[in-house]
């Protein structure tokens, strides 16, 4: 988890200016995490935490905090990291998955099969788009 979060610091708090207090919101503990040592990391909030996120819908994960350096960038590595929670969601067997992603996040998400539905909002001063991905009905 040291790994997780030097990446999450570096790419949220450093690059991005959001606050410590928003980034380390306590559920960490209750989560699947992803790493790529040295390069990249992800989250996937499942049952209560994914439910209070999503609007109430407990088939659906959330994924969330995907950080990659600005090292790791352009190689493939966020595909492979969504990739792996996802497989992560649908062994626990849920649904899909719903993720918040940064604007200028959107076309990678689409790439991936996500869809935004509901009005752009504002998330740490960012704006954001609710976005999901289902594999079964």
């Amino acid at each position: 988890m040291d790994e997780v979060h030097a990446i999450r610091h570096e790419v949220f708090v450093v690059e991005q200016n959001v606050p410590q207090d928003l980034e380390w919101d306590g559920k960490d503990g209750r989560a699947v995490h992803v790493l790529a040592p040295g390069g990249g990391t992800g989250r996937l909030l499942v049952g209560a935490d994914a439910a209070a996120k999503n609007g109430g819908d407990p088939d659906l994960a959330v994924l969330g905090r995907l950080a990659v350096l600005k090292t790791a960038r352009g190689t493939g590595l966020g595909a492979l990291l969504v990739r792996a929670l996802e497989d992560e969601a649908a062994r626990l067997g849920l649904a899909g998955v719903y993720l918040e992603a940064q604007v200028h996040a959107i076309g990678f998400y689409r790439k991936l099969g996500y869809q935004e539905f509901g009005p752009e909002f504002q998330d740490a001063g960012i704006a954001h788009q609710a976005m999901r991905r289902t594999w079964r009905v």
